[in-house]
């Protein structure tokens, strides 16, 4: 890693972070609003939900990309590696360790021995797959795209042969789609070049981000109705399900939501850095625990469900109901993460990042 410029935090990097972890659990606050109030068919809400904020795990790798090449290059690759062992995989294992016990439902097990057994195999599977909860499955995807990163560093500076292989890297994700491992012992490699594809494309973004959200600004207008079009097209596609044309290992909507999340990801990203020093504040503080919430996020949307299902079996459903609470279940779930995320800083200072993670 070679530096060509000083460290530097990004505000406005740091503002889309914060809102890129409110995609994520407000997509799993609807699936669990839309659960909760007994999956109404043909449910709007779902089609817009998928429309809008389906995928937006993209602007986790991109941001990621960004952060290596214009935070982290001035790092030697142990002190990376390092950091990454601490903040991420450290917190990794800790969570899973946690809620494996309540998988195999050790403290109630009338036959330890048996138990403790299923537990570690069942803790050794979660691991390597990311399957101690749905969320998950992003992990060891990251981790790969970490591995990595020493030859997307190389490919993108060392001559017009491998520069052409790293732009055809970040161009795969068009015809090489996202398999869903969010539930299933799996990492399929079409899931991971869908990602690399994204984290290549901040790493090149983040080589000069003046000049390619100048780039954008000048773009504006194609920008926008590329990302216009695309919620068009997604909206259709995701509410005739039988229509999405599936061709070899190519969907068309997850092509779709890849050019989707890559616009949306440099006009949001255009619009935070137009604020200046002026940042929202509470989006900072969700960047600050965005690993946290993350990991935390899953377990508490679908382990409460029952607060808002005990809830809504006193009211008729409708859209208007599950808008409102998926609402209640975002800022539940993220409140209540952020609670767990100060208790453990009380506990542990400094040092808690080693169980719950930093900033992902």
């Amino acid at each position: 890693m070679t530096p060509t410029k000083p460290t530097k935090f990004l505000g406005y990097l740091h503002s889309f972070r914060g809102f890129a972890i409110i995609n994520i659990v407000l997509v799993h606050a609807v699936v669990a609003a839309w659960f909760a109030a007994g999956q109404p068919k043909a449910s709007i809400i779902m089609t817009i939900s998928d429309t809008l904020f389906h995928d937006s795990t993209l602007y986790f790798a991109v941001i990621s990309g960004i952060l290596f090449t214009t935070v982290l290059k001035d790092r030697s690759y142990p002190k990376f590696y390092m950091s990454k062992l601490k903040n991420i995989i450290l917190p990794y294992i800790f969570i899973s360790v946690i809620l494996v016990l309540f998988k195999v439902d050790l403290f109630n097990s009338t036959d330890l021995q048996t138990t403790i057994s299923t537990y570690v195999s069942t803790l050794s599977k979660d691991l390597v797959f990311g399957k101690a909860d749905f969320v998950l499955w992003y992990i060891p995807v990251l981790l790969f795209l970490f591995l990595i990163t020493p030859l997307l560093d190389y490919l993108m500076h060392k001559n017009r042969i491998t520069k052409f292989i790293f732009l055809f890297i970040v161009l795969a994700p068009l015809l090489v789609s996202r398999v869903q491992m969010a539930f299933d012992y799996i990492i399929k490699i079409e899931t991971l070049i869908y990602f690399t594809g994204a984290y290549a494309l901040g790493m090149y973004m983040g080589l000069d981000m003046e000049k390619n959200l100048k780039w954008i600004k000048d773009h504006i207008k194609l920008m926008m109705s590329i990302a216009v079009g695309c919620s068009i097209i997604l909206f259709y596609l995701t509410k005739n399900e039988d229509n999405n044309m599936m061709i070899g290992v190519t969907s068309l909507i997850e092509s779709v939501h890849y050019i989707h999340k890559i616009c949306l990801a440099g006009l949001f990203m255009l619009f935070f850095k137009s604020l200046g020093e002026n940042q929202p504040k509470w989006l900072l503080t969700l960047a600050n625990n965005s690993f946290a919430i993350y990991f935390l996020h899953g377990s508490i949307l679908f382990g409460n469900m029952s607060i808002f299902i005990y809830l809504i079996n006193k009211i008729d459903v409708s859209p208007l109901i599950i808008i409102l609470g998926s609402l209640f279940l975002l800022v539940y779930s993220i409140l209540l993460s952020m609670l767990i995320v100060w208790i453990f800083k009380k506990l542990f200072g400094k040092r808690s990042r080693m169980f719950i993670g930093s900033k992902l």
